[in-house]
């Protein structure tokens, strides 16, 4: 993790966070409006001394250099550490500059494809696929130009011979897929002949590949570039880079599976939308979109297929599988409960209509469709359990072991014990049978050998009791990740919530950084013991946090005596405890004095983690 600490030492941070927000001395810290939500009192403070960062206002949000990047650029760790090293004219050990070339040069390639189709929509020969477009898809000329979208005349080397005008290698273009190997020995050909052009871009918007679609039933009818080391599928979302603002804007994304999907609503104006590119929605996409968007609405084909496909989606976003095999498996209830905190619905459409379609036919039903999307857990417990009704205690028992990784997928336990009702009441059990059932506790790990180091900090002795007791994940599997710091400690506590007998596995640099977390000294502890340890730090992380707040809240009170005086400003806090709040600067400064005081008191209560 060198890397990481040089890049926090040569990165000022008040520096790189002024550039979002505009940040004003506060004593030893600097305030701010927060740049992740819209207020009017700003309640954003930089903590350079500790190198952190805090939101107290609306959002909550807070954490070190890397977090403020994650977040601000929408970018997991990797992604925040290579802009960083940019930044800080930091090289990485992973970063070969022939390598980084190569990759250039493979997406140049795809630029370049994207631009000649483009033209030849236009030129003689594209006129049947103009007329589809606008004809058949009812696409208007300014999407099919934002869009970049194109045609690929039905010769063979069309594409070769431009691209080799343009300097680019017959190697280079078969690794960026946009040329076919030829089975007989002879020269490559263009993958695309014939096909209407759709680019893929990545979120970022950058084009990594191409899709086509044939016009007089070619098989396959979409055509996708193949995977390469630009382009991923299962990685790659069709039309994030133009819904982000959106996706941003409304809290919300709505998953659709195929191209038009996505163009017709954009057109009609509803632009938070994007696709799958044949294949179900994965774990790399699910982690993708919730870096977007709190709420993923699946709008997905309401046929036997589409469900089954909202269903698989589902269960990645969410973290559990739901075939029938893996829902009645003999994994422990803390392998099987989510750690993943999202609003995940799934929106009925019209049987028979695409969302292309719907949109274009009745906007209306598809906003409808859209706002009253069920949440996850209801549509996947009524696919399971349908009208099912028990013949013996062994089908019940079994009926809740295929409902008991959905059961334990909800993570606010009022909603889940909502939901045991249901079923307890379809299955003519009780509540508390079914809830037991969902208890399978895994036996503690052995004592750790003495004669480790300890660590230095209560995030640290927080995060080794975590990684050397596994069995207290189904504990603190709904504890946000901003409960942690920094970008590192928040990456080790995400790998021990999906897996936390492999989250100290020094696989990477960050798992090397959680092996030494785990081989920390710390006293024999059994589970119970070791829970109590944890919630005492937790306790501790939080009281300091508000310890945070108050200095700053006092130093401005202070500095706003010596501006003031004593007696003005006890005028003040007796109106604002009256409820008589000052306009202009006064506000501000009226609020604080009492935010001061009930911060002092807050200090003295056992505080929960926020429910983020």
């Amino acid at each position: 993790m060198d890397a990481v600490d040089a890049i926090k030492r040569q990165v000022d941070l008040v520096a790189y966070i002024g550039r979002f927000t505009q940040l004003q001395k506060s004593g030893r810290s600097f305030r701010g409006l927060c740049p992740f939500h819209s207020e009017r009192t700003p309640s954003f403070y930089v903590f350079p001394d500790r190198g952190t960062w805090r939101c107290f206002g609306q959002c909550g949000e807070g954490g070190d250099l890397f977090t403020f990047v994650q977040k601000r650029e929408n970018l997991d760790f990797r992604g925040a550490l290579r802009l960083l090293a940019s930044e800080a004219g930091i090289s990485l050990q992973d970063e070969d500059p022939k390598r980084r070339s190569h990759l250039e040069r493979l997406a140049a390639i795809v630029s370049a494809s994207v631009g000649f189709y483009e033209r030849q929509l236009r030129e003689p020969g594209g006129e049947e696929a103009m007329a589809y477009l606008v004809e058949r898809r009812g696409l208007s000329p300014e999407t099919i130009a934002a869009w970049h979208l194109g045609w690929a005349p039905a010769g063979w080397h069309h594409l070769r011979d431009f691209l080799l005008n343009r300097g680019y290698t017959e190697a280079d273009m078969l690794a960026a897929g946009v040329l076919v190997e030829s089975e007989e020995g002879r020269e490559p050909y263009d993958r695309f002949r014939g096909r209407i052009i759709i680019p893929i871009a990545n979120e970022r918007g950058e084009f990594v590949a191409l899709g086509g679609r044939g016009l007089h039933g070619e098989e396959p009818k979409y055509l996708n570039s193949p995977q390469t080391e630009i382009f991923d599928k299962g990685r790659t979302l069709f039309g994030l880079h133009h819904a982000a603002g959106a996706i941003r804007e409304k809290g919300e994304v709505v998953v659709v599976e195929g191209y038009m999907d996505v163009l017709g609503p954009w057109q009609a104006g509803y632009r938070n939308v994007v696709a799958t590119m044949g294949t179900s929605l994965t774990r790399h996409h699910a982690t993708l979109l919730r870096r977007f968007a709190p709420r993923i609405v699946l709008a997905l084909d309401p046929d036997a297929a589409g469900m089954n496909a909202a269903a698989r989606a589902g269960s990645l976003v969410l973290g559990f599988e739901t075939d029938e095999q893996a829902a009645a498996s003999a994994r422990s209830a803390d392998e099987l409960a989510s750690d993943v905190d999202v609003d995940l619905r799934v929106a009925a459409l019209p049987p028979g209509r695409d969302p292309d379609e719907l949109v274009r036919e009745d906007p209306a039903r598809w906003e409808r469709a859209i706002a009253g999307a069920v949440p996850f857990v209801e549509f996947l417990l009524g696919r399971l359990l349908g009208d099912a009704r028990p013949a013996s205690p062994l089908e019940a028992r079994h009926l809740v072991d295929r409902l008991r990784p959905v059961l334990l997928a909800v993570r606010d336990p009022v909603e889940r014990a909502l939901y045991i009702q249901r079923v307890a009441r379809q299955l003519g059990v009780t509540e508390a049978s079914v809830a037991e059932r969902l208890k399978a506790p895994r036996p503690g790990r052995a004592p750790q050998p003495a004669g480790r180091p300890s660590p230095p900090n209560p995030e640290e002795v927080l995060l080794a009791i975590l990684l050397q007791h596994p069995a207290l994940r189904l504990a603190y599997r709904n504890y946000p990740e901003t409960l942690f710091t920094g970008a590192v400690e928040r990456e080790i506590f995400r790998r021990w919530l999906r897996d936390p007998e492999t989250a100290a596995e020094p696989v990477d640099d960050i798992g090397a950084r959680a092996a030494r977390l785990a081989a920390y000294r710390l006293p024999p502890l059994t589970d119970f013991e070791a829970r109590r340890a944890a919630d005492e730090k937790i306790a501790a992380v939080l009281r300091e946090r508000i310890r945070m707040h108050q200095a700053a809240r006092a130093q401005e009170v202070s500095e706003a005596e010596q501006r003031l005086g004593p007696n003005r400003l006890a005028e003040l806090a007796a109106a604002a405890w009256r409820g008589e709040i000052p306009p202009g600067e006064e506000r501000d400064l009226a609020e604080a004095l009492i935010e001061e005081l009930e911060l002092g008191l807050s200090i003295h209560r056992r505080e929960r983690p926020p429910a983020r």
